[in-house]
């Protein structure tokens, strides 16, 4: 599986030209906020900024300095500006949120923007990131694996519970500080680190009690003891920011038990000698967990300009496993009347996990109302039949009485008679 990451990573970075295509789009919506506020600082940061994007990515850039109110009128100003101007298309101001943005697509490029004003965390974010990559070789192919992964589940924005890409690079800088000889090289373990991330987090660490930090010579801590816990929401996991420890990056990650589910089955498959077995010579192992989806499909690239379908041959395809005759079908693979997401134990808790259960219970009794409709037709049917039953009962008794009656009377008048 190492060669299909590496081979899968240089897939994933950008060609020139894409990368140019970006730099462009960058200096477009840069002209119109400078057009704004002419005395302002723009910065790029973000997967742009840190080079771990996807194709499908978008640009994050922060305002500085513009001297507005509040971050609502500027996000009102920048939308009218680009909707005027015919830049953008999709435009969102998302005002309430904790940090407030506008999102948006630039039209030539056809690159998504989230646009903040005044936050300085995020740049000092992307240096402190960029600085990880250089030290520790594997978190670049860990990543952008795992951003894919958590993409394709829709589990990847933090305004919809998901993780952010700073969250995940955390955890794994915390996951790599228990694996220090991973320093020297970048492609060696890189199989047994990514079946190690999805164990840990996915089914060992207790994210009830335990938080996980990058800092420093721990890589956990008691959550009570920083503050980190979320009431009602225990199971969330707690991450040490490691360019604020008294700031809490995974607080937002209010679906993390989804995440967590998530993990858990890609260890569960990864692992499973029935489903390497079942592949054969000519199938993806890393295609078992990252499925053909149409970003990739479209895309060419690495070396020779490969396609998707010859990188990892027969992802996205069930696997018939040999001697139970079952298929074995990954979480992403969804019929219409399934619950989106695997959803964990009940012991995961929280108002989300109350929401699944409801739901779970709302197809119990959906399913309970269709088996009591269905044994309330049986019931009907077996009832009418009985009574059936009885009226033809009661009309032959009724019958037999007229009879009797009958042969008395005539008995009577032949009596008289005499």
């Amino acid at each position: 599986m190492i060669t299909e990451i590496v081979d899968f990573c240089e897939f994933l970075s950008p060609t020139p030209e894409e990368q140019e295509a970006r730099t462009s789009a960058v200096e477009r919506v840069c002209q119109v906020i400078k057009y704004i506020w002419p005395r302002c600082k723009v910065e790029v940061f973000g997967s742009f900024k840190t080079g771990l994007y996807l194709p499908a990515s978008d640009i994050d850039v922060v305002i500085m300095r513009s001297g507005i109110p509040t971050p609502q009128q500027g996000l009102q100003a920048l939308s009218r500006a680009l909707s005027q101007m015919g830049l953008a298309k999709k435009i969102q101001v998302i005002g309430k949120a904790r940090i407030p943005i506008i999102k948006f697509v630039e039209k030539t490029s056809g690159i998504a923007f989230d646009i903040s004003f005044d936050i300085e965390s995020g740049p000092k974010a992307a240096d402190f990131i960029q600085d990880a990559v250089s030290k520790w070789p594997p978190l670049r192919p860990l990543c952008l694996i795992l951003k894919v992964f958590l993409q394709q589940r829709e589990l990847n924005e933090v305004y919809s519970g998901g993780l952010g890409s700073y969250a995940l690079l955390t955890m794994l800088m915390a996951m790599l500080h228990s694996h220090r000889e991973c320093q020297a090289s970048s492609e060696q373990n890189l199989g047994v680190l990514l079946v190690n991330f999805f164990d840990f987090y996915g089914r060992k660490l207790n994210t009830s009690d335990v938080g996980v930090s990058c800092k420093g010579a721990g890589t956990f801590f008691k959550k009570s003891v920083k503050g980190f816990i979320t009431k009602g929401r225990p199971f969330l996991i707690a991450i040490e920011d490691p360019q604020a420890p008294e700031n809490d990056v995974g607080k937002n990650s209010f679906n993390y038990f989804q995440i967590r589910s998530a993990f858990s089955m890609a260890y569960t498959t990864l692992t499973n000698p029935k489903v390497i077995l079942c592949l054969g010579p000519n199938r993806s192992i890393l295609g078992t967990i990252i499925r053909p989806d149409p970003t990739l499909v479209e895309r060419k690239g690495g070396p020779g300009l490969v396609a998707f379908d010859s990188l990892l041959p027969g992802a996205g395809k069930p696997l018939q496993l040999e001697h139970d005759g079952q298929e074995f079908m990954c979480n992403w693979q969804l019929d219409d009347d399934d619950d989106p997401l695997p959803r964990g134990d009940d012991s995961a808790g929280g108002g989300s996990g109350r929401s699944s259960g409801k739901k779970r219970k709302a197809s119990f009794k959906e399913k309970s109302g269709k088996k009591g409709k269905e044994n309330g037709e049986v019931g009907r049917r077996e009832n009418g039949s009985k009574n059936e039953k009885t009226r033809r009962d009661e009309n032959s008794s009724r019958k037999e009485k007229g009879k009797m009656k009958k042969i008395r009377r005539r008995r009577h008048s032949q009596d008289n008679a005499n």
